[in-house]
C-alpha cells in the first residue's frame, strides 16, 4: 500500500446548489462528520482546501471510544488492512539514547490483539493507525454514502448566516473551476486549530485555568517526517511504536509504517529556528548515526495549546474538532475528542433537520461537549507537563550508572504510565448535567482517568455486554434511539408508541444476555443515538410523552 494517500476528488460544483449540511475541512473529524451525516441520509457537501495527500502524518493513536464509533460505521476492521503491521506491538520505550540503555517500557499489544486492551469492557480497543491510512479509510467510507459529495482543492472564502429559508450562504472557490455559491441549512466548521470560520464568527477561545500562562504553554516544537533506513536493526532496544530519548536532548520518535518511516519531534530552544539540514543533523546526533543516514521528507515547527471555544455554536454554524478545542498531543486525545464531537452532533442535526426536535436541541451540543473537552485539555496538559519534567542527564549513559538508571526508570514509570492508561477518560464520558438526561438519583460513579467503571446511570455511555450469540450490545445501537428491554415481563409499549407518534426513529431490542441486568441496573433503558443512556427504569414511565419531549429537547407541551 502506498505511503501517501491518493488525492481526493476535485470535481466541479453546481452553482446555487443546496445541502442539508456543508462541512468545511477534510481531516479526520470532517470526514467522520460526512460519514455520520451520510448514514442519516442527509445531503452533505464536504470541501477541503488541500488535495487530500498526507505529507506530514500526525495523530496515529485511535482510542477505544473512537473505534466503537468506527465499528458502527463498519470501518473498525479496516485497521487490519492498513499499511501498519497488524502484528507489531505498540510498546512505548524510554531510553537514555538510542544506542545505549532502556530506562522504562510500557507494553501494549499489537493492533491484531486490540480487544485485549479493554479487558471485556468494550468490544473494541485502541489501535495505532497512522494518518496515511486512517484518513484514506475514512474518505473511502464517506464515498460510499450517495448523499455525500467530497470536494478537495475547494476553499471556503466566506459565508453569510441568514435567518431566512436560504440558511447559510457559503462562498467557495477553486483554481480549476472558479467561484461557486452554495446553500446549507447548517455549516460545520472542521477547519482546524486556526479555524478561519471560528475567527469570522468571533468566537473566543478560553484558556483552561492558568494553563496558558506558563513557559511550557508557549513552547515551540520541531517536527520532522523522516526516513531512517535500518534504525530498527541498529538499535539495541526491542521494537516500539514510540521511543522517548533523554539524551543528548529530549526527542520523541514515532513509527509510521513499522519500518523506516518515523515522525521526530523535539522542543526548540530559545531563538532556535532550524533549517531542514539542521533538523537532519539534530536527528542524526540524537540517533548516533551519520547525517547521511537521515532523510528529511518534511519538517515544520508547531506549538500546542490548552484552549476551548467559548461556544461550539453560533447560529447555523457549529464547530467540531480542533476548531472547537486545542490541546497538546500528549496522550493522543485531540482527534479522538473531535470524533466524540461528531457522535454527539450528528444525531442532533438529523433531529432538527427532520423536524422531530427544535433548533434549540443544537444548544445542548456545547452544553454536553464543552465540559468533556475541558477535561481532555487538562489531561493532555498534565501528560505534557509530566514529560517535560524529564530532563537530559548525560550520567545515565555511563555504564557504571546502573543504580541511577534504575531510579530514573522508576520515576518515569511513576509519572508517565498514566498517559497510556486512559480508559477512564476514553469511555467515561458523562453528560449527567445535560437537560436531555433524566436522572434516576443514583450516585455518580468514581471518575478516574485510568480506570473505567461501567455504569448505565443516565448520562453515561451504555455499557458493553456480550450477547448470547456473540457480538456486543453496542452492535444493537444503529444511530437511532434504542429501547432496551432487559426483563421479559416488563411492558415498554407506551414509551415506544410515544416515539412513533412523534415520528422519531426508534429501535426496540430485548437482551437476555447473562449479566445484562447487572450491567444496566434496571429493566428498561433508553439509549440515545450516540450510545448515551438517556433514561432507565423498572417500569414504563408514567408520562411517556414528557420523557420523549425531554430527551429530544422539547418541552412537554410542544
Amino acid at each position: 500500500m502506498s505511503l501517501t494517500s491518493a488525492p481526493g476528488p476535485t470535481g466541479d460544483l453546481p452553482d446555487g446548489a443546496g445541502y442539508d449540511v456543508v462541512i468545511v475541512g477534510g481531516g479526520p473529524v470532517g470526514l467522520a462528520s460526512a460519514i455520520e451525516l451520510g448514514t442519516r441520509r442527509l445531503s452533505v457537501l464536504l470541501v477541503e482546501r488541500g488535495d487530500g495527500v498526507v505529507r506530514y502524518p500526525t495523530a496515529e493513536s485511535v482510542d477505544t471510544a473512537s473505534m466503537e464509533l468506527l465499528r458502527r460505521w463498519g470501518v473498525a476492521d479496516a485497521v487490519r488492512r492498513s499499511g501498519f503491521p497488524a502484528d507489531q506491538r505498540r510498546d512505548i520505550s524510554f531510553v537514555s539514547r538510542m544506542s545505549t540503555y532502556e530506562l522504562a517500557r510500557f507494553p501494549r499489544p499489537c493492533n491484531a490483539d486490540r480487544h485485549s486492551t479493554t479487558h471485556g469492557l468494550s468490544p473494541e480497543g485502541g489501535v495505532w493507525w497512522p494518518k496515511f491510512w486512517f484518513d484514506l479509510a475514512l474518505r473511502e467510507r464517506a464515498g460510499t454514502e450517495d448523499t455525500v459529495a467530497l470536494r478537495h482543492r475547494w476553499t471556503c472564502q466566506g459565508f453569510e448566516d441568514g435567518d431566512g429559508p436560504e440558511g447559510v450562504v457559503v462562498r467557495l472557490s477553486s483554481r480549476e473551476h472558479g467561484d461557486r455559491t452554495v446553500r446549507a441549512r447548517y455549516l460545520v466548521a472542521c477547519d482546524g486549530a486556526a479555524s478561519p470560520l471560528r475567527k469570522t464568527l468571533r468566537i473566543k477561545t478560553l484558556g483552561i485555568g492558568s494553563l496558558r500562562d506558563s513557559a511550557d504553554a508557549r513552547a515551540r516544537w520541531q517536527g520532522a517526517f523522516v526516513r531512517l533506513p535500518g534504525l530498527r536493526t541498529r538499535t539495541p532496544h526491542a521494537p516500539a511504536v514510540q521511543y522517548y530519548l533523554i539524551n543528548p536532548r529530549r526527542v520523541i520518535l514515532g513509527s509510521l509504517d513499522g519500518g523506516d518511516l518515523w515522525r521526530v519531534t523535539y522542543p526548540l530552544r530559545n531563538a532556535e529556528s532550524p533549517s531542514p539540514d539542521e533538523v537532519r543533523h539534530t536527528v542524526a546526533d540524537a540517533l548516533d548515526c551519520p547525517a547521511g543516514d537521515v532523510e528529511v521528507l518534511d519538517a515544520r515547527e508547531w506549538s500546542g495549546d490548552a484552549v476551548v471555544a467559548e461556544s461550539f455554536r453560533s447560529g447555523r454554524v457549529l464547530l467540531a474538532g480542533d476548531a472547537a478545542h486545542r490541546m497538546w498531543p500528549s496522550g493522543g486525545h485531540g482527534m479522538n475528542t473531535g470524533l466524540g464531537d461528531v457522535a454527539n452532533l450528528g444525531w442532533k442535526l438529523e433531529a432538527v433537520l427532520r423536524g422531530w426536535a427544535p433548533d434549540t436541541l443544537l444548544d445542548t451540543y456545547t452544553a454536553e461537549r464543552r465540559p468533556h473537552a475541558e477535561r481532555m485539555v487538562r489531561r493532555a496538559w498534565r501528560n505534557y507537563r509530566a514529560d517535560n519534567a524529564i530532563l537530559p542527564d548525560p550520567a545515565l549513559d555511563d555504564p557504571a550508572a546502573k543504580e541511577a538508571r534504575v531510579r530514573a526508570g522508576e520515576r518515569i514509570a511513576a509519572t508517565r504510565r498514566g498517559e497510556w492508561r486512559s480508559l477512564g477518560v476514553q469511555l467515561g464520558v458523562r453528560y449527567t448535567d445535560s437537560p436531555l438526561i433524566v436522572s434516576d438519583g443514583t450516585p455518580e460513579p468514581p471518575d478516574t482517568a485510568e480506570e473505567y467503571v461501567p455504569t448505565a446511570r443516565p448520562g453515561h455511555r451504555a455499557p458493553h455486554v456480550t450477547l448470547a450469540g456473540g457480538g456486543s450490545v453496542l452492535d444493537l445501537f444503529r444511530g437511532r434511539f434504542t429501547l432496551l428491554t432487559i426483563a421479559p415481563a416488563v411492558d415498554s409499549e407506551a414509551l415506544a408508541r410515544a416515539f412513533r407518534t412523534r415520528g422519531i426513529p426508534l429501535d426496540r431490542e430485548w437482551i437476555g444476555a447473562k449479566g445484562a441486568r447487572r450491567s444496566y441496573g434496571r429493566a428498561i433503558a433508553l439509549v440515545r443515538p450516540d450510545g448515551i443512556v438517556a433514561w432507565r427504569g423498572d417500569t414504563c414511565p408514567e408520562d411517556p410523552d414528557a420523557l420523549v419531549a425531554r430527551v429530544t429537547g422539547r418541552t412537554a407541551g410542544d
